[in-house]
């Protein structure tokens, strides 16, 4: 009986790892802009959907300057295969950009036309290519009509303020447009540096557990609270400490825009030097006086000095008669 031959697993290519370069902002360090915009180069589908509308069609009307650029040189290598110009003379640049402009969209007027084997084969790539580019440019112009727009607002600053007795981490969030975002769910993490007892350091990540982290209907404000109690990471934790340790909140959202039926997600995070431990965030909610309330999006940042508590005394039991 012949021995099967045992198979050789594939090698793995390796693959060379860029170095990121990290910048050091408000305490904590974050990847530099140049690598993020080279990391979308490197992605064209998410920087086509990730520009602003004005850049995407930049894009686009470079990308189709530059094909019938290229097209219009490569005719050029043939300028006799090119018919419907006068008699007696050859395409020039002109003929030969505006021929794989025709030919591009399909236009075909019928005055320039190939002639010569090699022009048409030109054409025939040239007609492959325009199918290819006219239906990535439908798709991205679709994927981008089709995305919510619901944008999530974040208060500039989070505050450590008291509720019933106990501190509590508070930070606001606000529906910008005021879509209906259904099924929101929040989480809150606490990110800073720790020390194991060898001495090594490693960038841990603990859960924030949230008085309410879900959101059936999320239409207009949202006031996000963690309590410090024994339980919390961060209790015991001053903010000298934390900006020491590169500490920071991190805030991640995530919902389902109900018109449009799509995902919508942000994020948020707050380095220790925008907690602020002694101050509380002014009410929006105001009273018209008629029973009807409003809120004021103005009062959305503002804050002000807590006063230091004071502990309750006792009182003065009443002499014995």
């Amino acid at each position: 009986m012949a021995r099967s031959r045992p198979r050789s697993r594939p090698s793995a290519r390796p693959r060379r790892l860029k170095a990121i370069h990290l910048q050091r902002e408000e305490g904590v360090y974050r990847t530099d802009e140049i690598d993020q915009i080279f990391s979308l180069w490197r992605e064209p589908y998410r920087l086509m959907l990730s520009c602003p509308w004005w850049g995407f069609l930049l894009l686009i009307a470079a990308g189709y300057l530059a094909i019938n650029l290229l097209f219009a040189g490569l005719y050029l290598l043939d300028p006799a295969g090119i018919g419907g110009v006068p008699e007696g003379s050859v395409a020039g640049f002109s003929e030969a950009f505006f021929f794989s402009v025709q030919t591009l969209g399909t236009i075909g007027y019928g005055v320039l036309h190939p002639r010569s084997l090699t022009v048409h084969l030109l054409v025939t790539l040239q007609a492959l290519v325009s199918l290819i580019f006219t239906a990535v440019t439908t798709g991205l112009v679709f994927a981008r009509f089709s995305r919510s727009k619901a944008e999530i607002l974040f208060s500039e600053i989070a505050t450590v303020q008291p509720w019933n007795g106990v501190p509590c981490l508070t930070f606001r969030m606000a529906n910008v447009h005021h879509n209906s975002l259904v099924e929101g769910h929040l989480n809150v993490f606490l990110g800073m540096d720790e020390y194991s007892t060898e001495g090594q350091r490693m960038r841990r990540v603990h859960t924030l557990k949230l008085v309410r982290n879900h959101a059936f209907h999320f239409r207009l404000m949202w006031t996000v609270m963690h309590l410090i109690d024994e339980h919390s990471p961060l209790a015991g934790l001053e903010i000298k400490e934390l900006k020491a340790r590169h500490g920071e909140i991190l805030v991640s959202f995530h919902g389902i825009d109900e018109t449009v039926r799509s995902p919508v997600f942000a994020r948020m995070s707050y380095p220790a030097s925008q907690l602020r431990p002694d101050e509380t965030f002014e009410d929006i909610v105001l009273d018209q006086g008629d029973g009807d309330r409003t809120l004021d999006f103005s009062r959305f940042n503002l804050t002000r000095q807590r006063p230091p508590a004071t502990p309750p005394t006792d009182p003065t039991p009443a002499p014995a008669p």
